[in-house]
């Protein structure tokens, strides 16, 4: 009882100074860690998404802004990564703002969780 006792301090205490310049940045990962768990938990599809999202913008950080929009614009849901997969990926469709070696990247990831994403 005594452990349990001395665990809801901890836990009231974090969450007390959870703004705190040295905690935040552990609690935001400790948040995104347990939102990507809870979405796998929940649906498989939304976790796809989540984590395709998550990788492509990763990926862009090192690319300018308009690729950087034109991305997440393709991820915003799974309709518009399936369009943008379909029209970009698959058909080859010339896009001005993203090509070459960013495409092919992009393309990529998004084909490595497209069977997540195309679960009924």
């Amino acid at each position: 009882m005594k452990k349990f006792f001395w665990l809801v301090v901890v836990v009231l205490l974090v969450i007390t100074f959870s703004d705190h310049d040295l905690i935040r940045p552990y609690k935001e990962q400790l948040f995104e860690l347990v939102m990507d768990k809870a979405a796998i938990a929940g649906d498989s599809k939304e976790a796809a998404l989540r984590s395709t999202r998550k990788q492509l913008t990763a990926l862009a950080e090192q690319w300018g802004d308009g690729q950087r929009a034109q991305l997440e614009k393709a991820a915003v849901s799974i309709d518009s990564l399936k369009k943008f997969r379909r029209d970009y990926c698959v058909n080859k469709d010339f896009n001005p703002i993203l090509y070459g070696e960013p495409l092919k990247e992009s393309c990529k990831i998004i084909e490595s969780h497209y069977d997540n994403l195309n679960q009924p």
